[in-house]
């Protein structure tokens, strides 16, 4: 059973940012860097991942588990801080950072990925700007959830 908990982020946006789109922690190791794979198969992986890649700053389940909700995962940042801006809110709180966690073995890194991204649409909708991180890094397949604190 997945556990989720949710807090405030108060001071800089980005560095919370930085850390859930970790590239170490958010690509698939059994893709990228596989020791056990042959320099072909390697090719043929890479010629996947950028055929699975596209132009609007998520990737689908090959290279990196990091999905823009409202936003664009590569954007992400900025276009969190138009958004305050445009309001006038740009109070202590700048955003929450959440983190739904599974028991190792209990999902894969793409089914974890979309329940995670299902979760972030059905929780905030089509109003906040979010970003859902996949991290690989641990035994336990973890997301985590930037929240832009204003819609």
């Amino acid at each position: 059973m997945a556990v989720t908990k949710i807090w405030k982020i108060e001071g800089w946006l980005g560095d919370s940012l930085i850390y859930i789109e970790n590239p170490e922690k958010t690509r698939n190791p059994m893709v990228v860097g596989n020791p056990n794979l042959e320099k072909s198969q390697y090719q043929a992986m890479d010629d996947v991942i950028e055929y699975a890649s596209n132009d609007d700053g998520e990737y689908h389940g090959m290279e990196r588990f990091v999905t823009g909700v409202n936003c664009s995962a590569d954007t992400a940042r900025a276009e969190m801080i138009a958004t305050k801006e445009a309001f006038g809110k740009n109070d202590s709180i700048c955003g929450y950072h959440g983190i739904q966690s599974f028991m190792p073995g209990e999902v894969t890194p793409e089914i974890a990925h979309e329940i995670g991204v299902k979760l972030a649409q059905k929780m905030w909708g089509d109003h906040f700007q979010i970003v859902v991180a996949t991290h690989l890094d641990h035994d336990h397949i973890h997301n985590h959830f930037i929240v832009n604190s204003v819609a």
